[in-house]
């Protein structure tokens, strides 16, 4: 049965209040299974949204988890939209509080049932999932494009990606980036950054003249990788963890660390031709033009094998029959 849903704009408390939409599904037999949506890295809103940059991922994933009846809650991180607070000096455990913030929401909401409320994450979202699981436990975890990792990982391996796109680049222009960006000048460039956020104790710092969230990434570089595997090992709830072959921001290896664990609780799935905004992606790869390629795909429908994934696992396991 598929459900409609009724939005309503929520406030959830904690050290600064977030603005959100609460979306429940109507005619679903109630106390209702919850899904919290957590947004990746950056500033965009709670549908997942840029200015002039679209593509209302964390919408289109409400409203079809809602269809299938499951209330959602994707909400607007500090300093974005109508939240309190300020993205810039806001540090990474300060938004596994505000994780926690929504989930404590959602289990005393009237309609939902609190034994039965389940953390989506998406990029950052999953390294934030994964900490605030060991914090304040959930029902489930269902981690899409960057379970498994810290965030220095990624940002190395974007580095890589970006280099070896410039390697096999042709024309006049693959001649001039060639010349003009090596790999030690990134590799260098890279762990200047690393080391400037470590040695500050700043929230903010100034670097070539723009503000930059040194205590955001100071957090950060303190997760290791290992550390969040341990983790996901630890973690005793149903885990669904879902990778794009087609995605240049996260690194699919550690998915295989994943499935090395043998567990029964966790699943793994890697969808063919998948990238970061869970679209279809049927083009060459590149992390170059990534950003122009995902301007092209902002009105294409999520990956349709995500959606089923996603519906075989919350339906058969967090849907009472």
């Amino acid at each position: 049965m598929v459900f409609d849903g009724v939005e309503k704009e929520v406030t959830i408390p904690g050290e600064y209040e977030l603005s959100a939409t609460l979306t429940v599904p109507l005619g679903a037999n109630e106390p209702l299974p919850a899904v919290v949506i957590v947004p990746g890295t950056g500033s965009a809103d709670r549908d997942g949204n840029l200015k002039n940059f679209e593509i209302n991922l964390y919408k289109n994933l409400a409203k079809f988890i809602t269809s299938l009846g499951f209330v959602t809650i994707r909400y607007d991180k500090r300093g974005i939209g109508k939240s309190e607070g300020s993205i810039l000096t806001c540090g990474m455990n300060d938004l596994v509080d505000d994780v926690i913030s929504n989930v404590k929401y959602a289990q005393q909401l009237p309609n939902v049932d609190s034994e039965r409320v389940i953390l989506l994450g998406h990029s950052e979202g999953c390294i934030l999932n994964t900490l605030a699981y060991h914090r304040h436990r959930v029902a489930g975890l269902l981690l899409i494009a960057g379970a498994g990792a810290g965030l220095k990982s990624a940002l190395i391996y974007q580095n890589e990606l970006a280099f070896q796109e410039i390697q096999h680049m042709n024309g006049l222009k693959g001649k001039l980036l060639k010349l003009l960006i090596k790999e030690k000048s990134i590799v260098k460039k890279q762990n200047k950054l690393f080391e400037l956020v470590q040695s500050s104790t700043e929230d903010i710092i100034k670097i070539q003249f723009r503000k930059f969230p040194a205590k955001w990434l100071r957090e950060h570089l303190q997760v290791s990788d290992e550390h969040v595997l341990e983790l996901l090992k630890q973690a005793d709830c149903p885990i669904l963890v879902l990778n794009g072959d087609k995605d240049v921001q996260a690194d699919l290896k550690h998915m295989e660390n994943i499935e090395a664990f043998g567990k029964e609780n966790i699943k793994c799935r890697i969808i063919e031709k998948m990238n970061h905004i869970l679209r279809e992606h049927n083009e060459k790869l590149s992390l170059l033009y990534v950003k122009k390629q995902y301007k092209k795909q902002m009105q294409s429908p999520l990956h349709p094998e995500l959606l089923q994934e996603i519906e075989g696992w919350l339906s058969s396991i967090f849907l009472r029959k």
